[in-house]
C-alpha cells in the first residue's frame, strides 16, 4: 500500500449539499422543541448584583429563565470560560441569562426583558494595559495567561559575529472564521440521559464538556454530528458553550431545546483569530548567513484561555522561520484582556509569525542587496538541520519547494507594459509547520476507523475525525476501498457517532488525513484478514496467497477466484459478522518546559509561495494578478481535494493579508455583521496556481501523507507584502493591508519621489517604511560599527 497509486474518487457528500438534501443542524426539528436564547449585558467588564427575570416570564410561551445557578455542574468549559457567568462579566459577549421559549422569536423578544443589575468594573482593553501597575486582575494572581520560549546557542556571541543587524516590529489582526454556517445545538432528553446534535469539530470534547457542565457521567451523553457547514478553526470552543447551554435548557425543562447563534452572536461572543504584536531582531553576515534571531512576542488573549496555549506555543516553535539558525531566543506572552477572547483560527499561530518572519527575510535580502529566493535558500532547512528546540528535522523539502518556485514563478522578469496609474510588483515567501498536535497538547494524536461488511458485500465504514467540508470522509473512503479491493459504490460514511466510535481527537491541526487515513488502512487490513481467513481455508491455500482486487478475492496463479460478495457470502456462514477494527497514532513526541526544547512534531511540512500583485495608485487597490502555492504534501491521495485545500487556506489568507478585522474598541465589537467584515469573492481571488509537491522524501507514516488544509494559509500574506513592498518601496508591517494603508503607502512612495513615470515601475527604497508598530516612527536600521541609518 505505501507505494502504490491511489485513485482520487469524487466526493462523496457532494449531492447532498449540492442539492440541499444534506441535514445541517439548523435543519433539524424535533416535537415539542423550545429555544434557547442568550442574555448578554453591554459591558466587557462587571459585576453582576441582581438579576430580574419576571417581566420577561409574563410572556405567554416563555418556559424558563435560567442562570448560572441552574447550572448543575461545573461552570466552567475545558480553561477558563464559564457556562453563564456567575459573579461577573470579562467580555460583552458572556451570558450571564438564558431564555427558553417556544419559538426563536419569542426568546429574543424575553431576552430583551431581562433586567440585569450589574456595577461596571476597570477593564483592560490591551495586552501592554494588563501589564501596568494597578491592572485589574482577571485571573488567579496575574494577567500573563501563558508564556513560551524557546533558547537555541547564545545570541549575544551571534550578534557578535553579523555584519549586519536589523531589528523591526510586525502586527496582525483580529480575525473570525466566518465559516458559512452559524454555531449552533439541539439538545434532545433521553430515558438515559441526552443526545447532542451538533456541529462540532471535537466531538467527544463537545461530549466531555456538555456531560461535566451537566453534572453527568459521559456514558449518559450522546452525540450525534450533523452535516458541518465549514468551521476553519471554529465550531470548537465556541461549540462547547451553546451545546452546553441547550442540555441546561433541555434538562430543566424536559423537552428538546435548540439554540443557535445569530451572526451578529457569532461576532460578539465567538472566539477570534489572535492578534499577534511581534518585535524582531535578526544579525547576519554580508553573505547573508544568518548568525542569531531574537524574537518577542505579545498576545491578546482575550477575557479566557481556551486554546491560547496551543497557539502561542506553536507560534514560538514556528518564529524562526524555516531557517537553519544556530543562535535563538523566542518569547512570547499570552496576556489576558476585556476583549472577546482568542482561540484557534485555521493555522492557529503560522500566520503571525510567519506574516513577521517572512517579510524579515525579504527586509534582510534588501539591506544585504541579496536575491530574496538565494537569501532563502542560504538559511534554508534541509535534512538532519536542528530546529531551534533541538529537534532533528526529517522528510524536509523545502528547498524542493524553492527549486520549484523558481521554476514557474518569474520573480525577476520585468511585469508587461501597464495601465497609466498603475505598479506592479512580485513577492516570494517559505514556511515550515508542524503537523498535526504536537508536543504542545497533551492529547493523544491518533484516530480509529471501524468498518463493518454487510451480508452482500456492502462496506459502512465509520470515522471519528469530523468531516467539515475538507474532503476526510473520502480519504478514508479511499484507503478502505483500495485495501479491501472493492469499487467506491460498495461502500458509505455513517454520520459520526460517539456511541458507536472511540475518541479520535478533533479535526485540527491537519491531522485528519495522516491519523484517519492510516487507521483506515489497519480497519481494512484487519477485515481483509478475517476475509482471507475463511476463503483460504475453503481453498485450501495460504492467506498470503491472496490478492483483493476488482470486488474479487483470487490466488497468485489465478487458478481459483471469487467475487467479493460471494466470499462475504461464505465468511457469514463461519462468522457472526465481518469486521475491522483501525487504530492509528502518531509517533510519540516530547517537550521539556523548563529547559524548552524537545520533539515538538513527528513531521512537518513545507511550502513556497509566489505573488504578483497590481496596484492603482488613485485607490490603493491590489489585485492578484499571479499567485502560485507550492506545498510539500508528502503522498498525494487525491489530487482534486489537495488542490482545493491549498485554494482554500490561500482565499482565507487573502482576506487576513488584505480585508479582514474584526474591530474592538474599549471591549466593544464593533463589526457585527459581514457588511463589516470584508471578505475576499470570486473576484477577488483568481490567478491562482496550486500545485502540490510530491517529494523524494514522503510523509514519515505508513501512507507517507502530510497534511495541507492550514498551511496555505501561512504563505500568503507575506508573499503579498513582500509584493506590495517591492511595488511601492514602502514596507507594510501591520495587517490587514487595506485600502487606508496601501493608499498611505502611496503617498508616502510619491513624497519620496520613489514612482518612475517613465516606465511605471518603483525604484529602490531600502529605507523607507510604514504602519511601525509603535506608530509611524521607522525602526531604526542598526549597522555593526556604524551609526543608526
Amino acid at each position: 500500500m505505501e507505494n502504490e497509486k491511489v485513485s482520487p474518487i469524487d466526493r462523496q457528500d457532494a449531492y447532498g449539499k449540492i442539492t440541499g438534501k444534506a441535514k445541517y443542524v439548523d435543519d433539524l426539528k424535533f416535537p415539542g422543541m423550545l429555544y434557547v436564547q442568550t442574555v448578554r449585558i453591554p459591558v466587557p467588564h462587571a459585576r453582576i448584583l441582581h438579576i430580574d427575570s419576571s417581566e420577561a416570564l409574563k410572556l405567554k410561551g416563555v418556559v424558563r429563565v435560567l442562570t448560572a445557578k441552574d447550572v448543575f455542574g461545573r461552570n466552567h468549559l475545558p480553561n477558563d470560560k464559564p457556562v453563564l457567568a456567575a459573579e461577573a462579566v470579562k467580555c460583552t459577549g458572556d451570558g450571564v441569562a438564558l431564555v427558553v421559549a417556544e419559538t426563536k422569536s419569542l426568546a429574543l423578544k424575553a431576552a430583551k426583558l431581562v433586567k440585569v443589575e450589574y456595577e461596571e468594573l476597570p477593564a483592560i482593553f490591551t495586552p501592554e494595559e494588563a501589564f501596568e501597575p494597578g491592572a485589574p486582575i482577571l485571573h488567579g494572581d496575574s494577567n500573563c495567561a501563558i508564556t513560551h520560549k524557546t533558547v537555541k546557542g547564545n545570541i549575544a556571541e551571534g550578534f557578535k559575529e553579523a555584519d549586519v543587524i536589523l531589528e523591526r516590529e510586525y502586527a496582525t489582526q483580529r480575525a473570525m472564521h466566518a465559516a458559512i454556517e452559524p454555531d449552533g445545538a439541539i439538545v434532545v432528553p433521553e430515558a438515559d440521559g441526552i443526545s447532542v446534535y451538533c456541529p462540532g469539530k471535537g466531538p467527544f470534547n463537545v461530549k466531555r464538556a456538555v456531560a461535566a457542565a451537566c453534572g453527568l457521567s459521559e456514558n449518559r451523553v450522546r452525540l450525534i454530528q450533523p452535516a458541518i457547514g465549514g468551521a476553519f478553526g471554529g465550531k470548537d470552543c465556541d461549540i462547547n458553550v451553546i451545546a452546553s447551554r441547550a442540555a441546561m435548557a433541555a434538562m430543566l425543562t424536559g423537552r428538546p431545546c435548540k439554540m443557535t447563534w445569530s451572526r451578529e452572536e457569532v461576532l460578539l461572543e465567538g472566539s477570534k483569530r489572535h492578534p499577534f504584536k511581534l518585535k524582531y531582531k535578526i544579525g547576519a553576515k554580508k553573505n547573508g548567513h544568518i548568525t542569531a534571531i531574537e524574537i518577542n512576542g505579545l498576545v491578546d488573549v482575550g477575557a479566557y484561555i481556551t486554546k491560547s496555549k496551543a497557539t502561542i506555543w506553536r507560534a514560538t516553535v514556528e518564529a524562526t522561520g524555516p531557517y537553519n539558525i544556530e543562535n535563538v531566543s523566542t518569547t512570547i506572552v499570552g496576556a489576558y484582556t476585556n476583549n472577546v477572547y482568542s482561540d484557534a483560527v485555521r493555522g492557529f499561530g503560522s500566520p503571525q509569525v510567519d506574516f513577521a518572519s517572512e517579510s524579515l527575510m525579504s527586509e534582510l535580502a534588501k539591506e544585504l542587496g541579496m536575491d530574496p529566493l538565494e537569501i532563502r535558500r542560504l538559511n534554508a532547512y534541509r535534512e538532519g538541520s536542528i530546529t531551534a528546540t533541538s529537534q532533528e528535522l526529517k522528510s524536509v523539502n523545502l528547498i524542493e519547494c524553492l527549486d520549484k518556485l523558481e521554476q514557474v514563478f518569474p520573480l525577476h522578469e520585468k511585469p508587461a507594459a501597464l495601465q497609466e496609474g498603475k505598479v506592479r510588483g512580485r513577492g516570494i515567501s517559505c514556511i515550515f509547520r508542524g503537523e498535526a498536535n504536537g508536543a504542545g497538547v497533551t492529547t493523544l494524536d491518533a484516530a480509529a476507523v471501524n468498518i463493518h461488511i454487510e451480508r452482500d458485500g456492502s462496506v459502512t465504514v465509520l470515522t471519528g475525525i469530523a468531516e467539515m467540508g475538507q474532503g476526510g470522509s473520502n480519504i478514508v473512503l479511499q484507503m478502505v476501498s483500495k485495501t479491501l479491493g472493492v469499487s467506491i459504490d460498495h461502500l458509505k460514511v455513517s454520520p459520526l457517532d460517539t456511541a458507536y466510535l472511540p475518541d479520535s481527537g478533533a479535526t485540527v491541526g491537519s491531522r485528519g488525513t495522516i491519523t484517519s487515513g492510516n487507521a483506515a488502512v489497519v480497519a481494512a487490513e484487519d477485515a481483509k484478514i478475517r476475509i482471507a481467513k475463511v476463503v483460504a481455508e475453503a481453498w485450501s491455500v495460504a492467506s498470503e496467497e491472496l490478492i483483493f482486487e476488482n470486488n474479487s478475492i483470487f490466488t497468485k496463479n489465478k487458478e481459483k477466484q471469487i467475487s467479493f460478495q460471494d466470499a462475504i457470502t461464505l465468511c457469514y456462514t463461519k462468522l457472526p459478522g465481518v469486521f475491522g477494527y483501525g487504530w492509528w497514532s502518531l509517533p510519540p513526541v516530547w517537550w521539556d518546559f523548563d529547559k524548552n526544547c524537545g520533539d515538538t512534531y513527528a513531521s512537518f511540512n513545507y511550502g513556497a509561495c509566489g505573488a504578483e500583485v497590481e496596484i492603482d495608485l488613485s485607490s490603493g487597490k491590489v489585485e492578484i494578478i499571479d499567485l502560485v502555492a507550492i506545498h510539500d504534501v508528502g503522498r498525494v491521495l487525491n489530487e482534486p481535494e489537495v488542490k482545493g485545500q491549498i485554494a482554500g487556506g490561500a482565499s482565507m489568507a487573502l482576506g487576513f493579508t488584505l480585508t479582514e478585522e474584526v474591530v474592538i474598541q474599549k471591549g466593544q465589537v464593533k463589526t457585527l455583521n459581514f457588511d463589516g467584515y470584508l471578505l475576499p469573492t470570486t473576484l477577488d481571488f483568481h490567478n491562482f496556481r496550486p500545485m502540490p509537491l510530491e517529494p523524494k522524501q514522503p510523509g514519515v507514516n505508513p501512507l507517507g501523507v502530510k497534511g495541507i488544509g492550514e498551511s496555505s494559509t501561512a504563505t500568503l500574506a507575506p508573499a503579498v507584502i513582500n509584493a506590495i513592498e517591492n511595488a511601492l518601496g514602502v514596507r507594510i508591517r501591520k495587517l490587514p493591508a487595506d485600502l487606508e494603508s496601501v493608499f498611505a503607502a502611496i503617498q508616502e512612495s510619491e513624497r519620496l519621489g520613489s514612482i518612475n513615470d517613465e516606465n511605471q515601475q518603483i525604484k529602490d527604497l531600502r529605507f523607507s517604511s510604514l504602519n511601525s508598530v509603535n506608530g509611524s516612527e521607522e525602526p531604526e536600521r542598526m549597522l555593526k560599527g556604524g551609526e543608526t541609518q
